[in-house]
């Protein structure tokens, strides 16, 4: 299933590029994205946030560091650069601009069929990222 993982290459080379068509040409019906809130599982919530993620780090850069793939399901592990210069609108979470740089590594698997995405799984360091925005304090050593 080699071909599963040139679509979920070209998934992320389209997130990189903030072509929100190209993914949503990529994306199968039925589609269900498990680490979204409840209410933007689909593809309109897909719609709404991906916008807001380019906005709040409008210089972002991706690295697929790693591409693993077997069955229907692909796994990839990207590292995520950017300067929070634009607001970061959320439901759950509204925070303006801090002008910080940020690094993040993440896990993403997806379930990928007839060439579409139709599942999304995330595993991401939000507290290190909000760490890293100034909003969270690192903890004191003894």
């Amino acid at each position: 299933m080699n071909g599963n993982k040139e679509v979920i290459k070209k998934y992320w080379a389209a997130f990189a590029a903030k072509d929100l068509d190209g993914i949503l040409a990529l994306t199968g019906p039925g589609y269900r994205n498990h680490a979204a809130i409840s209410d933007m599982q689909d593809v309109e919530g897909l719609k709404e946030l991906l916008p807001k993620l380019w906005k709040a780090m409008p210089d972002q850069q991706v690295t697929c560091e790693d591409v693993i793939g077997e069955d229907d399901r692909v796994m990839v592990r990207v590292r995520i650069r950017g300067t929070h210069t634009g607001p970061m609108e959320m439901r759950l979470l509204n925070l303006p601009a801090t002008g910080r740089e940020v690094s993040t590594e993440q896990i993403h698997v997806f379930r990928v069929t007839n060439g579409k995405v139709v599942e999304h799984w995330a595993g991401r360091d939000d507290i290190g990222f909000l760490r890293q925005l100034g909003q969270l304090p690192f903890p004191k050593s003894a």
